[in-house]
């Protein structure tokens, strides 16, 4: 009989899947799973494979079924102390589960210290963590740790050496069309020449693509009392909202328009200066996106709109 795959219904990241895989099939002969920290973008999908992976580590002691979960968001915790009391004491000592803590960077640097002593792999596959009075052990026979991040630069380097770092790949177009697809209600359809243009506008990521469905085309097609998504019903969607190509922001065509405002470039300070926008916006919103998609370039002497970048203005007035 055909073993179950139990990521078939997420889509696309067939790296990834594979590698889970892996670990999956490794963890129903030895029990333990290695430490996995899961890095991707924002709206990339870790959560979802991540409680995906936690949701099916059955245990033997458990006579076959799940370990419970506990999602955390690593935000809410602010101290070793905390950390203890909140999770340790509740929730591990001498209990089965997996620990999911969602992106991980969040986690002061003082319980990712802390993380190092319980996480440092050894021949016992357990680790006795001390902390005041307490004495906890950890087995990774009964619990299991998974992390996600989306700025594994913020993580302390040995705290990142004790785990299996995953990384999550691109989304083609097909996969978010796919997504899309999946997302809408059973009674609407898109036809194929619509879902490629559809996907070009989801900036690559997943939670872009589910939005995409749930926010505006299920929203237009109800509302319209269109049952089939055709190029005029999505050129109409896109004036009402103003979906640009490659699925540009406002805020992105503004600094892009700046840039094509200097012929040799410009300083982040000038630009800032001419969109209104603070250096740290311009740097941390705006112009990754721009960059990645090839409409703009940063050099040493400034940033610079590129050709494709003019291009994209150019074919945006037609």
């Amino acid at each position: 009989m055909q073993e179950k795959d139990h990521f078939s219904h997420l889509i696309g990241q067939e790296k990834l899947k594979a590698q889970l895989r892996f670990y999956l099939n490794a963890f129903r002969e030895t029990q333990v799973l290695p430490t996995i920290l899961l890095i991707g973008g924002r709206g990339a999908g870790k959560t979802e494979f991540a409680v995906s992976l936690a949701k099916n580590l059955r245990v033997d002691s458990m006579g076959g079924r799940p370990k419970p979960l506990l999602t955390i968001n690593s935000s809410t915790l602010k101290n070793v102390r905390q950390f203890v009391e909140d999770i340790v004491l509740k929730y591990v000592n001498d209990q089965t589960l997996t620990l999911f803590f969602d992106e991980c960077h969040a986690l002061p640097e003082s319980i990712q210290t802390a993380l190092l002593t319980i996480l440092n792999p050894n021949k016992k596959n357990s680790n006795l963590f001390r902390y005041e009075d307490a004495e906890i052990l950890f087995d990774f026979r009964k619990v299991s740790f998974v992390f996600a991040t989306t700025d594994p630069q913020k993580l302390v380097g040995p705290f990142k050496d004790r785990c299996r770092v995953l990384h999550m790949g691109e989304y083609e177009y097909d996969d978010l069309g796919k997504i899309v697809r999946e997302n809408l209600d059973d009674e609407l359809e898109i036809d194929d020449e619509t879902i490629s243009h559809v996907a070009s506008v989801c900036r690559g990521n997943a939670r872009n693509a589910v939005l995409m469905a749930k926010d505006n085309i299920i929203q237009y097609m109800k509302g319209s009392k269109v049952s089939k998504l055709d190029m005029e019903h999505w050129g109409n969607l896109c004036s009402i909202l103003g979906i640009m190509p490659m699925g540009l922001e406002n805020s992105e065509l503004q600094v892009l328009k700046a840039l094509s405002e200097f012929s040799d470039g410009c300083s982040l300070n000038n630009l800032s200066a001419k969109t209104g926008f603070t250096r740290q916006a311009i740097m941390l919103e705006f112009e990754s996106y721009l960059v990645k998609k090839g409409l703009m370039q940063i050099k040493s002497g400034g940033r610079e709109i590129t050709t494709k970048g003019k291009e994209y203005l150019k074919n945006l007035t037609k």
